[in-house]
């Protein structure tokens, strides 16, 4: 009986057999780590909370804003002598560049001048004033040489002011060595202004200055000028440099007036 020796074919395939099986052996004896979920899941809510938080950042800082300009918008007018006003707000910026203002000489004191939109009239005590459709526009001289000019507006037309009845409203500034320039608007009349009395603090009458806008006679703006002795004005005693306005017709009779004492 003849014996033939195994093939080198079938004795590779025999050892690759043994050794797929005892790598199988091997593998079920490794158990593998749990996954870690628990910790995926945490590390998951601190980043989504990290945006949120960002999120929420940058949102509180757009929603303050707004409330920040608001805090910087000027009150209404007021029937008392105000000091500078603050900043202008948007809406008064607007108006402000509203006709480019061209300047004028300083009218006569007692006088009526009528102005044309935007005509700039420079008063005594250095104030400017000017006129638009909108209202009433000026700005004071500054506190310090160099420092910019402010502008400044009062509206005739946005509800703040009861147009239906005659009114009279007061801003100034001055200072108790150059005197006090006083200057408002008077509105709801019902003919046309051509002088305007400013009782000062001591009862002296002033002769103060109109001012229209060609083609309105239904509101203007009225300035004068107060001397006030510099030791009185220093005094803590001293008030308001004014004490009444008072606005006339051509038939000398009056039309708007406001007692600022009261």
């Amino acid at each position: 009986m003849n014996h033939r020796p195994p093939s080198s074919s079938g004795a590779l395939a025999d050892t690759g057999q043994r050794l797929r099986e005892a790598f199988a052996e091997v593998a079920y004896d490794v158990t593998p780590p749990p996954v870690p979920l628990a910790a995926i899941e945490r590390d998951g809510r601190r980043r989504r909370l990290r945006r949120r938080a960002a999120v929420l950042s940058s949102g509180c800082g757009l929603l303050l804003l707004p409330f920040v300009m608001l805090a910087l918008r000027p009150d209404g007018p007021s029937e008392s002598v105000e000091p500078m006003s603050p900043p202008a707000t948007s809406r008064e910026a607007t108006h402000s560049a509203s006709p480019s203002p061209s300047p004028s000489s300083a009218p006569p004191a007692g006088k009526v001048h009528v102005v044309e939109p935007g005509e700039r009239v420079t008063v005594e005590g250095g104030t400017e004033l000017w006129l638009t459709a909108e209202g009433k526009h000026w700005e004071d001289p500054p506190v310090e040489p160099g420092d910019p000019g402010l502008e400044e507006f009062r509206s005739v037309v946005d509800g703040n002011l009861d147009t239906s009845e005659p009114g009279v409203s007061m801003q100034g500034s001055g200072s108790a060595t150059a005197g006090y320039t006083v200057h408002g608007l008077f509105y709801g009349v019902r003919s046309a202004a051509t002088r305007v009395e400013v009782k000062a603090y001591d009862g002296e009458i002033t002769a103060g200055t109109v001012l229209r806008l060609k083609g309105n006679t239904s509101w203007g703006v009225y300035s004068a000028h107060v001397k006030v002795p510099e030791e009185l004005a220093r005094s803590l005693d001293f008030k308001d440099p004014v004490r009444k306005v008072t606005i006339y017709d051509a038939a000398d009779q009056v039309i708007a007036e406001m007692d600022f004492s009261m």
